[in-house]
């Protein structure tokens, strides 16, 4: 990797149109959830090699696969774009003057991408983190109108939820969708497969898979897409869904759903923002084994305010942590050493087998 360059002394850094195929980033907590990311959202995220929420990835899905985190924000009398750069029409921008300009940065245990839209008058910036003593990913969105007139934005949070054995990834993929029973909440989408279903045999399942959401200031979303099918409507796709194409009405809290692909999917009311002012979302995303336990996730980190705190927590722990320091007289040497410091707390929680360029088995840890 290169075109980096350090903010700090501890290993933060920006990242200028982070365009490669192989890049990602780690993220993970000290309770088991681990995750890697890439800029427009992409990787995995997982509690073991049986407990994955999102569909498992190895280095060359990281370039190949659709079913990415995503934030999709339509922008009345304007059309629609992904705040990760995950949309068809994004994509096919870039490597051309018409690219948007995209800042990444990131630190020990969080990942941020800065887009400016300039085509709709709007900044994102999407900051992913796990808090160091939860189970839950936490993408915190902020929107901001860089324009001189009045933007009237409706958001949509859109997470493929994969719920099940990396084994099924393959074997059994259609089979243990039938298994899905999928509930719609005033947060969002839990998922709680019957059984775990794989070459082991069958095995009742405990374990819920959620995306849950809120805006800065607590709202709970409108409406929402529980299914993949729903959401990407007929002859759609994740970078091209018809739903927020086409501004299609989603189902209320409530609703059941069974034997699909489930998709954590929903949007927020439309909001009116000034110009330079700003909105706040939060979409959490995590596994639990009950129902109790994802409501108290999302009541520790449901508004803007909470989430910030938690954000700082983090950097501090793992800052803490490695509790090292290099004076060489290269900042950068020093800054990469931070780096090589922070490896093995990494290895601690990953093993040798739960990170994209490292697909060694089923979550061992030899050499």
């Amino acid at each position: 990797m290169d075109g980096y360059s350090f903010t700090d002394c501890h290993g933060s850094f920006t990242m200028d149109n982070p365009n490669t195929n192989y890049l990602y980033f780690p993220l993970a907590s000290e309770r088991g959830l681990k995750s890697a990311i890439t800029p427009d959202g992409g990787g995995d995220a997982k509690i073991n090699q049986t407990s994955f929420l999102l569909e498992p990835e190895s280095v060359e899905n990281l370039h190949n696969n659709r079913g990415v985190r995503n934030f999709w924000v339509r922008v009345r009398d304007a059309g629609v774009f992904s705040a990760l750069g995950a949309s068809d029409m994004q994509q096919a921008r870039k490597f051309t003057p018409e690219e948007e300009p995209v800042t990444l940065s990131a630190g020990f245990m969080w990942h941020s991408v800065r887009r400016t839209v300039k085509d709709y008058g709007v900044e994102s910036t999407v900051t992913t983190f796990i808090p160091w003593d939860s189970n839950v990913e936490i993408m915190a969105v902020t929107l901001r109108n860089a324009s001189d007139g009045v933007k009237t934005l409706t958001p949509c949070a859109a997470v493929p939820i994969y719920g099940r054995s990396a084994d099924n990834l393959r074997d059994h993929r259609h089979v243990t969708s039938l298994l899905h029973r999928i509930q719609v909440t005033e947060e969002g989408v839990l998922v709680k497969p019957t059984m775990s279903f794989d070459e082991r045999g069958h095995q009742k399942n405990e374990r819920i898979y959620y995306v849950l959401g809120a805006s800065g200031d607590g709202e709970k979303p409108v409406e929402f897409f529980p299914t993949v099918e729903g959401f990407i409507g007929e002859g759609g796709s994740l970078t091209h869904p018809r739903s927020v194409l086409e501004g299609k009405a989603g189902v209320s809290a409530g609703s059941q759903e069974a034997g699909k692909e489930a998709m954590g999917a929903f949007t927020f009311k439309p909001v009116a923002v000034p110009p330079g002012e700003e909105v706040h979302y939060i979409v959490l995303l995590g596994a639990e084994d009950d129902s109790e336990a994802i409501r108290a996730v999302y009541n520790q980190y449901n508004t803007w305010c909470k989430v910030c705190a938690a954000l700082e927590q983090t950097k501090q722990h793992w800052l803490e942590k490695v509790n090292v320091s290099f004076q060489t007289g290269s900042r950068d040497f020093d800054n990469l050493m931070n780096w090589v410091c922070f490896q093995p707390f990494l290895r601690r929680l990953f093993g040798c087998s739960f990170l994209p360029y490292h697909d060694y088995g089923r979550g061992g840890r030899g050499w």
